[in-house]
């Protein structure tokens, strides 16, 4: 719980830096289509694999998602 809560304070302050600086993430923004609109792919994928896999890659599946988390809410 507590690296969920590191990384949670870490995606509010990225969100906020966008909000008082909008070009410090102006180099991904020829992507922000691509990230927006594969989040209900991405989501369903994430999910099924986090229930077919064990403890470790649990873990890697849940990190690589909060990745793909992070730049949907950022972009």
């Amino acid at each position: 719980m507590r690296t969920l809560g590191i990384i949670l304070v870490f995606i509010g302050l990225l969100v906020l830096l966008r909000e008082f600086d909008p070009a410090f993430l102006g180099w991904l923004q020829p992507y922000a289509p691509y990230i927006k609109e594969a989040f209900g792919g991405v989501t369903l994928i994430a999910i099924g694999l986090y229930f077919l896999t064990r403890r470790t890659a649990r873990k890697l599946v849940l990190i690589a998602y909060l990745i793909y988390l992070l730049l949907y809410l950022v972009v």
